[in-house]
């Protein structure tokens, strides 16, 4: 059941808000707007008052100066975020470095710079509801729009390169929060619904942060205004709703009535971004769908497939019968004991494949570091073929015999294999790896992630297994000429890697322990 706002009410919040403006008499009357004779509208004092305006943001502005003459303005809200100490700010077409935010003074000081980066601010946002101004029911979830105290607080900052965006580095910065009252609406995740997400081991956090971002992305086009006009907090637990709540609102102190605009087209708005999450072909997530280029976190964590199923979810307006796994993933029921077997997966896995690892005889530290990898030798070498089923072992000098046997296999699979194994045999004895089809894990799931997991981790979550042993008791080993026991530690190690991979060929996910504690799946496909 919805509740909307009396008429008598709203006049009474433009009046007070216009008690701030008008020359009444009242604290902090500027004289800008003036009351009609009955005291019941409101009317500009100029004839032009959209001159009052600045149009690069509402609130304080800080002068940008360079060699002490002013080049530019930038209001309070853009400065923390886009002239902190570090950043690359372009003015007219020029590349400034920022040398100083200096707050108190509110002034920005920059030097002209070209660099081969970017910089992209990183924060954290926390919100307040001040008030409810209305609610309502979207198919079995309720939705509020109220008043919001936003807490922005930036952080940091990435350097990127210019060319392919790659990641240079995170600088730590130390810098005030903002504090900023808008408007927002509010979406309230029902608790079934976060528990049915949490047992079929999605990743919740992805899911909702993923759906703010396509939110964000879509209601441009429903209310008429540019993304960076908009905001959004998606939160697991709020602590004054006692739930996952994802939040968008104003980004402009005050509010603009976009929010407004938004709360009434909410149903709208919730199955036009199922329709560009589901319609985006890419496979997890990108900036056409679930990925925002202003993102505090470095849209982390996002998982698209968690957020598709979420949005089917609250569309539908009640759990799915069904106990399908991810829609993408082309996965089955899990079985039990009286179950059928799953059916096999639509792909068809390579007739003959093998599963390397390779231990060396000397440390990165001893070689100058890990870009040295080929100076390390090879301490013994283990393959699991599986037209054989059975493991092989090989020490340096009988290198060639492993290439051969690699050459029978219709696939390579390794763990880091690409960016170490490859190259550790190919400082050993002549190695061509493109002659190899490989499958690194390591590399699927940092595509995943955006982050790397050790085998350990992923071992221990999808097997309840763990490595024996370490590649710096694998070294002492050497030293000390225990030959067998690094064997036995190598194959281990091969163990889980082909493990691992039949697992997720199998059911098209690893799994492992997020930052809250929880088992999430990683959705893989090979």
């Amino acid at each position: 059941m919805r509740r909307r706002r009396t008429a008598a009410g709203f006049r009474r919040a433009v009046l007070r808000f216009a008690g701030h403006a008008t020359g009444d008499g009242r604290p902090g009357g500027q004289g800008l707007l003036l009351r009609s004779k009955d005291g019941g509208r409101i009317f500009a004092a100029r004839k032009r008052p959209h001159r009052d305006i600045n149009l690069r943001g509402t609130g304080g502005q800080f002068t940008i100066e360079a060699d002490g003459a002013v080049i530019g303005r930038i209001d309070e809200m853009r400065a923390y975020k886009e002239t902190h100490p570090g950043a690359v700010y372009i003015h007219r077409g020029v590349s400034y470095l920022v040398e100083a935010l200096e707050i108190p003074e509110r002034r920005v000081r920059v030097v002209p710079g070209k660099v081969d980066y970017y910089t992209r601010a990183r924060g954290q946002k926390a919100t307040e509801i001040l008030e409810v101004l209305d609610e309502t029911d979207v198919r079995g979830t309720p939705v509020f729009l109220g008043r919001l105290k936003v807490t922005e607080t930036v952080t940091g900052y990435e350097r990127r390169a210019v060319h392919g965006g790659q990641l240079l580095s995170i600088v730590p910065l130390d810098l005030p929060p903002m504090v900023f009252e808008t408007e927002g609406l509010w979406w309230v995740i029902p608790l079934p619904v976060q528990e049915e997400l949490d047992r079929r081991l999605f990743h919740f956090m992805g899911a909702i942060h993923a759906m703010e971002h396509a939110m964000i992305g879509i209601l441009p086009l429903l209310v008429l205004t540019d993304r960076n006009d908009l905001g959004g907090i998606s939160i697991p637990l709020h602590p004054q709703v006692g739930r996952a709540c994802v939040f968008i609102y104003d980004g402009t102190p005050g509010g603009v009535g976009l929010a407004r605009l938004a709360f009434a087209k909410a149903e709208e708005a919730l199955s036009r971004t199922l329709a560009v999450v589901a319609g985006c072909p890419c496979e997890t997530g990108c900036p056409s769908c679930v990925q925002s280029p202003k993102c505090g976190s470095g849209n982390r964590p996002i998982d698209k497939v968690a957020c598709r199923f979420l949005l089917e979810v609250l569309m539908s307006g009640k759990l799915p019968e069904e106990t399908s796994c991810r829609p993408e993933c082309n996965e089955q029921p899990q079985a039990d004991e009286t179950s059928a077997p799953p059916a096999a997966p639509a792909a068809a896995a390579p007739v003959r494949f093998g599963v390397l690892d390779v231990e060396t005889r000397r440390a990165a530290a001893e070689v100058g570091g890990w870009g040295n990898a080929h100076k390390m030798g090879v301490s013994v070498a283990v393959l699991y073929d599986s037209g054989i089923d059975d493991f092989r072992v090989y020490r340096q000098e009988e290198l060639p015999r492993l290439y051969a046997d690699l050459a029978r296999c219709d696939l390579v699979v390794g763990f880091n294999i690409n960016r170490f194994d490859y190259k550790v045999l190919a400082g050993a004895a002549p190695f061509d790896p493109e002659l190899y089809p490989t499958l690194d894990i390591l590399e699927r799931v940092h595509e995943r992630l955006g982050y790397r997991l050790s085998l350990d981790t992923l071992a221990k979550a999808t097997l309840g297994a763990r490595k024996s042993a370490d590649g710096l008791q694998a070294l002492a080993w050497w030293k000390e000429g225990r030959l067998d026991e690094i064997i036995t530690y190598c194959t281990q190690d091969v163990a889980v890697t082909r493990d691992l991979y039949r697992f997720g060929r199998d059911n098209g996910y690893l799994l492992f322990d997020n930052k809250a504690g929880k088992t999430v799946r990683l959705p893989v496909t090979w």
